[in-house]
């Protein structure tokens, strides 16, 4: 099938990935007391103020590659818009391939603040997310219209030309925010550092929303019901 052979080296790289978690569980799981407790969120000053048991602290990672990489291969299935998101291949699977390595990166930050190596978690997860948001931010721009990936608004749904400049606009956005939390990482700072990201991202969709609605009031060739 076409569809299969379009998304066969994501679908390799998310096994490779899902196995390298996997392979990382394993190593850790003889290291660690089976009553021990693993953090697995961090508070916006880079402190541990959630922790999990061992089976679910060390098995998350692995699952959340599995079920996003199932989420992922699901919709192109469901996609109304199968052509769009076909032309968009490129940016999906960058995008898919650069939230699955987020996640595995994760999964090693957990693992080793559960071995009680010490490491500065700002400076990482600020990295981390940087390097994130500039690659999304990459790709945004060459996105097709579609109703599963992208920025979807009722404006951009029903407008080419809202869909294409909000997109555009999205990305510089987005690889700006990006930029700016990955230097944040350098300073040390975790309230900085989230600061920036949910202010950023806060004012990121109130822009947005407004001008894919000011885009699309102005496309002349708008459709109110297109499918």
């Amino acid at each position: 099938m076409k569809h299969k052979k379009d998304y066969k080296n994501i679908l390799i790289f998310s096994v490779v990935v899902f196995l390298f978690t996997i392979a990382l569980t394993i190593w850790a799981w003889g290291k660690i007391p089976t009553d021990a407790q693993i953090p697995i969120h961090w508070n916006i000053k880079g402190e541990v103020d959630k922790y999990a048991n061992k089976f679910f602290g060390l098995l998350n990672g692995p699952l959340s590659v599995f079920l996003l990489t199932l989420l992922l291969t699901f919709i192109p299935r469901i996609e109304p818009r199968i052509e769009n998101l076909q032309q968009s291949q490129k940016a999906y699977q960058a995008v898919w391939g650069a939230i699955l390595v987020f996640i595995a990166s994760l999964h090693i930050v957990t693992t080793l603040a559960a071995l009680g190596y010490e490491e500065n978690i700002s400076m990482m997860m600020a990295f981390l997310l940087g390097t994130l948001f500039i690659a999304i931010g990459n790709y945004l721009g060459k996105i097709r219209s579609n109703f599963m990936f992208g920025i979807r608004t009722p404006w951009t749904l029903h407008s080419e030309v809202s869909w294409n400049k909000t997109h555009r606009l999205g990305g510089w956005l987005f690889m700006l925010i990006g930029l700016l939390v990955f230097l944040s990482g350098f300073l040390y700072n975790a309230e900085l550092t989230f600061g920036l990201l949910f202010g950023g991202l806060f004012l990121i969709v109130i822009l947005l929303f407004a001008y894919s609605y000011w885009v699309w009031k102005g496309d002349e060739k708008k459709e109110v019901n297109k499918k």
